[in-house]
């Protein structure tokens, strides 16, 4: 699970994962999310200013889920290679890495199983929802072309793949890795074929202090789902 940006377009002072949603960080709804049986250890990639205040938030959890924190690179992927390198003395080829945005706290339960499910049967499995809106590809300010919406479609996370798939394609793309954004495009890149699980408009990343009203909405359909 990736935490390991800065976050300024949120705020410059404080990391988006430190915001306080009723009661909880941003960091806690999403770890939430993640305690289930069929999840057997989670890895925090932490920027390393804010290492001693994430382990702090995340000792409630340990009674409950096995988690270990570790230092973030330089960019997203450097991020996700360091969690690559630790857990290389932990997991087998054929074992299942999910990835996470740790500013998607609303990743439901049905998408996690789903990754799984998918990525056992093919090595990978990519969050995404289909594009409801017209894209156009721009160069130099100007519309060079209107991709079919058909074929369109938004990213999202979890990222699940075999380990070992995961290992190869980083090893494949190191001297570049900081060029990649995303760690779906890195296997991509390394020759392996991506499945697509359906995602949720629901599962939301949050980037800007805009996304907090949505969050608050959303917070609230949750407790009103448990309650009934």
């Amino acid at each position: 699970m990736l935490f390991g940006g800065k976050g300024e377009r949120f705020d410059k002072n404080q990391p988006k994962q430190f915001y306080n949603l009723f009661g909880k960080t941003i960091i806690e709804h999403t770890i939430e999310k993640f305690i289930l049986p069929n999840i057997d250890f989670i890895l925090i990639v932490s920027n390393p200013k804010f290492l001693e205040e994430t382990i702090k938030i995340l000792k409630k959890y340990s009674f409950l889920k096995k988690i270990q924190v570790i230092e973030g690179g330089n960019c997203r992927e450097e991020s996700t290679l360091n969690a690559i390198n630790f857990l290389k003395k932990l997991l087998n080829y054929d074992d299942i890495v999910l990835i996470h945005d740790g500013v998607r706290p609303f990743v439901s339960k049905e998408i996690i199983l789903k990754n799984i499910k998918i990525a056992k049967e093919f090595g990978t499995a990519v969050t995404a929802i289909q594009s409801e809106n017209t894209i156009g590809i721009v160069k130099n300010n100007k519309i060079i072309e209107f991709p079919n919406r058909e074929n369109t479609y938004i990213i999202q996370t979890p990222q699940t793949f075999k380990f070992g798939l995961l290992v190869d394609s980083f090893e494949k793309n190191i001297e570049k890795i900081c060029s990649f954004t995303d760690d779906s495009s890195v296997v991509k890149k390394a020759g392996y074929s991506l499945q697509i699980v359906p995602g949720s408009k629901f599962n939301l990343k949050i980037t800007t202090k805009e996304d907090i009203l949505i969050s608050e909405f959303l917070l609230r359909r949750e407790k009103d789902e448990r309650d009934i």
